[in-house]
C-alpha cells in the first residue's frame, strides 16, 4: 500500500514538496515501466496511478492504485533501484515529482512519516497480489469485498457520523481493475457488483461506487455472504 504523505507534519518534507516539479498525465499515459531504473518518487496531487505488472505473454494487470496524497514510485528513494511495477495514469492525473535521494534524507528526520512508510511497506507485503500466484482462501465475493473495504479505508469518504454510514469511494473503478485486484474474472466481478447493487449493498453514482452497507460488505469479506458468495468464484 502506498505511503500517505502529510508534508505539514514536517518542515523538511513540506519544503521538499514545494520544490518539486509538477507533471500532468493523460488517461492511460505511461509514467514508467517495470525494470526502469528509479530516480524519482511521485506524490499524487489529483487523479490516480495504476501500478501494473505483466507476467510472460499475459495481459497487463493492475496490482495497486496510488491516489491523492499518496507517494508512488518509492523505489526512487534508493536511486538506481529497478522499478518493481509499471505505472500509468488511470485518468487525468497530476503529480509532484520528487528527487528520490531528497525524499530519503527527509524521511530520515520525519519520524512519524518514516514510521508510516514502514507500516505501509508491511501492509503492502501482506496485501501483495501478483497475477498467476495462488490466491488467498475464500470465494470471489470474499476477495472482492475485501478489496472494496481496503479501497474504502484509503479513498473513502464517510457520508454521516453514525456507525455504518455509507462510504463514497472517491476513485472511479472499472470492473477490470477490481477483477485484477481481487484475482477474479471480470465477468464474475460484474455479476457480483450487479447483485450487490440490486440488494442495496452498493450504489453507483456518477461513475463512483458507494458502499451503502459497510457491515454487509465486511460480512462478505469474512465469507459470510451466503450462497451467492460461492457463485462465479473461478479465478485466473
Amino acid at each position: 500500500m502506498p505511503l500517505r504523505m502529510v508534508p505539514g507534519r514536517d518542515r523538511k518534507l513540506n519544503r521538499l514538496v514545494k520544490r518539486g516539479t509538477t507533471q500532468d498525465l493523460r488517461r492511460g499515459e505511461v509514467l514508467y515501466s517495470a525494470g526502469d531504473p528509479a530516480r524519482e518518487a511521485y506524490l499524487v496531487e489529483s487523479g490516480v496511478l495504476r501500478l501494473t505488472l505483466q507476467i510472460g505473454e499475459g495481459p497487463e494487470r493492475t496490482v495497486d492504485l496510488v491516489g491523492p496524497g499518496e507517494l508512488g514510485g518509492e523505489e526512487g528513494i534508493v536511486p538506481g533501484t529497478p522499478r518493481r511495477t509499471g505505472a500509468r495514469a488511470h485518468g487525468p492525473t497530476r503529480l509532484t515529482v520528487l528527487e528520490g535521494d531528497e525524499v530519503n534524507q527527509a524521511l530520515r528526520t520525519a519520524i512519524r512519516t518514516f514510521q508510516a512508510f514502514l507500516q505501509a511497506r508491511e501492509e503492502a507485503l501482506a496485501l501483495a497480489r501478483i497475477p498467476g500466484t495462488p490466491r488467498p482462501a475464500g470465494g470471489a465475493g470474499s476477495r472482492l469485498a475485501a478489496v472494496l473495504l481496503h479501497l474504502s479505508s484509503r479513498f473513502g469518504r464517510k457520508e454521516g457520523s453514525e456507525e455504518g454510514s455509507a462510504v463514497r469511494i472517491g476513485v472511479r473503478l472499472t470492473h477490470q481493475v477490481l477483477a485484477d485486484l481481487s484475482g477474479s474474472h471480470r465477468s464474475t466481478v460484474t455479476t457480483l457488483l450487479n447483485e450487490w447493487i440490486y440488494d442495496g449493498v452498493l450504489e453507483r453514482r456518477e461513475g463512483e461506487l458507494w458502499v451503502l452497507r459497510p457491515q454487509t460488505v465486511a460480512d462478505h469479506a469474512r465469507g459470510g455472504g451466503g450462497q451467492r458468495e460461492t457463485e462465479g468464484a473461478s479465478v485466473r
